[in-house]
């Protein structure tokens, strides 16, 4: 196979799993004592016997589903969008012998624009086989067109910051809630992408019919005039979640009568008004295979689906619906969640035919722990047969514990083994209650293999005790027995002591001391939300106190006592002058000191998601600051709540690191000392450009910062070859003629040690 066909091959499959190694890259220097971490998902999970595929696949909440091609080898990927905090994940759909199965695309998320927000479709409106990205804009709809090619792998290019349409003596934006699912399809069947969505007012839909194909005889555009405000004469109730067919009033009197109560020109669809309804979500789809378009509703203030089928026969009548089925699907399980349903058609069990999927689309008031409803297709995508199968799709295969998952590493058998504790901030209770757990996975593995079983949500029943939501464990020997005790950090930020009195070498933590006092008798605080950790940070032998805080500050308490009787003693208020509340009022400092090569590194999770990395540690306890190394470390983050927790799980000599995050799972990660190249970090300022690429023969290096280095690296993460320029180079001509075709990248280091990474195409 020539060189060029083997390049167009890969996908962004192999680029997903070398994003951390490639898009991220550093050079390695003696200097400085720093990790370089790839995502690995190998380590074991069971629950029960059931192996979890997706252990480390980070947690769902609240998911909106779409599928295509990700990685372009011509099977389709599922796109998930998390409203919780925008977050998006792609699963690419695997192949082992004859099984097929799911497998997370790391980072997957950087290939996308960085303005997604509160919806996310992937529709093709322009019939090219790729499918589109429909997401939030000013009062309506945004559009990215997907420019994907083998070569230079998925990319978008924006095509309409806004989708107007011609409403009646007005054009202007096609409104739809920022709240809202609104159906994106071909209502009228002509080969082109109309649009149904609520109108602001609330209780009608409004079909906005594109004019594409009327237009210009194919479907590359997106032009749309307000076709009906009352499509399918129907208007949900005030009240229930029901639906008045045949409304009577206007405008589904006359089906083409502008709505009263729209707001003309609003520019502020975050910002309720008396006349704009809360929100609603649609799902449309010809059901019973009638030639028609029929709707499934969900609304923000109701738990269940309502099915409404079209009583017409031509897709572009005026035609009203004729039946309501608030139990949908009727012949099953309907499909409920706690609060605002939102229903995906699309297939997520390899068979070719298309899944109903629902989840709650009530941004962070609703499940967030068993949450995806899957509804199995058992009849044809014309004619559906839904039958409930799972209340936690995807879930089910990996570590979900709410929202807000902090991960921590302990021996509670006394075996050598460390086991995995993961707290949360919260969970919902099926009564729209939160509560905060300790979950429990013991390691059932070997020192050197590790496998984590799953053996309880709610470890120590600590939701009974009354300490609030957010709380955080510490586990150390403060006594010296030879057992762990746990310190647990509370919401209100104060502390509570609990002994270990293990029993047979079980953990047997006893005798809690709530509100847990200094060695002068004061209650010891944050002020709010408490992290803390032991750990001996000034190596005099005994363990001390760390305590992160909710206004992005971390204090240290010196054990002042004994090795079996500890005395904690306020040392420094804000420990390295590390304040993470930069963007907001709050920071949720989520400190994890750890020591390796003889030195003390600092980890540090915060509310903005990044993982935040400094070193210089030791001189700086009482006073000074901390060297920060990164606040992006890695290019890691996880949207909000970011905490870390770092040990060598395996004994191979090599760091292993946990990540928790907002949608309550878990990443993990495995350092990869052996590489030349294996630290990583985001340029943020150099300006570095190159040009023409294109190119085949050479290309043209501008860096304001002037250049020390150069790398060029294959796909597969392959260094071609290193150049240095001692002096350092602004502009430099680089030879690439000796290349085959196809994508490579450019790793520029500047004179500073800051880093770059650029991608080019030889032609």
């Amino acid at each position: 196979m020539a060189i060029i066909e083997i390049l167009q091959a890969m996908t962004l499959r192999i680029l997903s799993f070398f994003s951390i190694t490639i898009c991220f890259l550093l050079i390695q220097k003696e200097a400085t004592a720093q990790f370089g971490f790839e995502y690995d998902d190998s380590p074991i999970v069971l629950e029960g016997s059931n192996q979890l595929d997706l252990a480390w696949a980070g947690g769902l909440n609240y998911v909106q589903i779409s599928d295509f091609d990700y990685d372009l080898d011509g099977d389709l990927d599922l796109f998930l969008f998390d409203r919780s905090k925008n977050n998006i994940r792609v699963y690419t759909q695997e192949l082992s012998g004859s099984t097929k199965f799911y497998k997370l695309a790391y980072n997957a998320a950087q290939y996308f624009p960085n303005d997604v927000i509160y919806r996310a479709t992937l529709v093709d409106y322009d019939n090219d086989g790729k499918k589109d990205l429909f997401t939030y804009g000013i009062g309506g709809l945004k559009v990215y067109r997907n420019i994907s090619t083998p070569v230079s792998g998925l990319q978008w290019e924006l095509f309409k910051e806004i989708i107007y349409s011609d409403y009646p003596n007005l054009y202007t934006n096609l409104y739809v809630s920022s709240s809202d699912i609104p159906a994106i399809i071909d209502v009228d069947f002509d080969g082109d992408i109309d649009v149904l969505t609520f109108h602001q007012g609330g209780q009608h839909v409004e079909y906005h019919q594109n004019q594409s194909m009327e237009l210009y005889g194919i479907p590359d555009s997106l032009s749309f005039i307000l076709k009906n405000e009352c499509w399918g004469k129907f208007s949900e109730d005030l009240s229930t979640n029901s639906v008045l067919l045949n409304d009577p009033n206007t405008p589904c009197s006359s089906g083409d009568v502008v709505n009263p109560l729209r707001i003309e020109n609003d520019q502020s669809p975050s910002i309720d008004s008396k006349n704009k309804h809360s929100g609603s979500t649609l799902l449309a789809m010809d059901y019973d295979n009638s030639g028609v378009m029929d709707l499934i509703i969900g609304d923000v203030s109701f738990t269940n689906l309502v099915l409404l089928l079209n009583g017409g026969t031509a897709p572009n009548q005026n035609s009203a619906m004729v039946s309501q089925d608030a139990g949908f699907p009727s012949n099953s399980t309907g499909a409920s969640v706690q609060l605002f349903p939102a229903a995906f058609f699309v297939d997520v069990d390899f068979d070719g035919i298309k899944d109903l999927v629902v989840a709650p689309n009530a941004k962070n008031i609703s499940e967030n722990e068993s949450s995806v409803r899957f509804y199995k297709n058992n009849g044809s995508n014309s004619n559906p047969n839904f039958i409930f199968t799972s209340s936690n799709l995807f879930q089910n295969e990996m570590i979900d514990h709410g929202t807000g998952s902090i991960p921590v590493l302990f021996d509670y058998n006394q075996d050598g083994l460390k086991d995995l504790a993961i707290a949360n901030f919260h969970r919902y209770k099926p009564i729209l209650d939160k509560e905060s757990t300790l979950a429990l996975y013991k390691n059932t593995g070997t020192n050197t293999n590790p496998t984590y079983t799953y053996v309880d949500f709610n470890y120590l029943n600590l939701n009974n005790e009354n300490y609030g939501l957010r709380i955080v464990p510490a586990f150390g020997d403060i006594d010296n027995d030879g057992d762990q005790d746990m310190f647990l950090g509370r919401d209100d930020g104060t502390l509570v002591y609990y002994i270990n009195n293990a029993s047979g070498g079980i953990a047997n933590f006893q005798n809690p001391q709530i509100n847990y006092t200094d060695n002068l008798g004061n209650v010891i605080t944050t002020g709010g939300f408490c992290h803390p950790q032991l750990f001996d940070l000034n190596e005099d032998g005994k363990l001390d106190l760390i305590l992160g805080a909710k206004n992005g500050e971390i204090k240290f308490y010196q054990n002042i006592g004994t090795t079996s009787v500890p005395s904690f003693e306020l040392r420094n208020n804000k420990l390295g002058n590390i304040d993470v509340s930069t963007t907001t009022p709050d920071g949720y400092a989520a400190p994890h000191f750890f020591k390796s090569n003889g030195k003390i590194h600092l980890f540090l999770g915060s509310i903005n998601g990044n993982l935040i990395y400094f070193d210089s540690i030791e001189n700086n306890l009482e006073t000074g600051s901390f060297h920060l190394i990164s606040d992006k470390y890695l290019g890691i983050s996880v949207d909000a709540y970011s905490s870390f927790f770092v040990d060598d799980i395996d004994n191979d000599g090599n760091l292993n690191m946990f990540v928790g995050q907002d949608l309550g799972g878990l990443y993990h990660f495995e350092a990869n000392p052996g590489s030349s190249a294996n630290i990583f970090e985001k340029n943020k300022t150099s300006e570095i450009k190159i040009y023409p690429n294109p190119s085949s023969s050479k290309l043209n290096i501008i860096n304001n910062k002037t250049t020390s280095l150069i790398q060029l690296m294959d796909l597969r993460g392959r260094s071609i070859f290193t150049k240095e320029y001692q002096g350092g180079e602004i502009e430099i001509e680089f030879d690439i003629s000796f290349l085959p075709e196809g994508s490579y990248f450019l790793i520029i280091e500047s004179i500073d040690t800051e880093i770059t990474m650029k991608r080019f195409v030889k032609n």
